[in-house]
């Protein structure tokens, strides 16, 4: 893994992260739709990441390192949901 990969995911992972501050207050209004749909395309950046920038490596270890970094878009998505307290469910009837 290049410093250069790891620089670009971590940066994607804390944009991510700060999202979740932003869209928590509305997340009744528009906010857990947006963060959803960020943390989808987080999760496919990274995703394709290792396959477009790291091609000295052998094709099974690009995908190996693509499906980590996606797991970790998928905990760190998490993370900022349950940190920034998002509300899941605004209205029960």
């Amino acid at each position: 893994m290049t410093p250069r990969l790891g620089a670009i995911a971590a940066s994607i992972c804390a944009a991510v992260f700060a999202f979740a501050f932003a869209a928590a207050p509305k997340s009744c209004e528009w906010g857990l739709t947006a963060y959803f749909w960020v943390g989808v395309a987080s999760m496919i950046m990274l995703f394709a990441l290792p396959l477009m920038l790291v091609k000295q490596a052998a094709l099974g270890r690009r995908l190996l390192l693509s499906l980590a970094f996606a797991a970790g878009s998928i905990s760190v998505w998490f993370a900022g949901l349950f940190a920034a307290n998002i509300q899941i469910m605004c209205r029960l009837f």
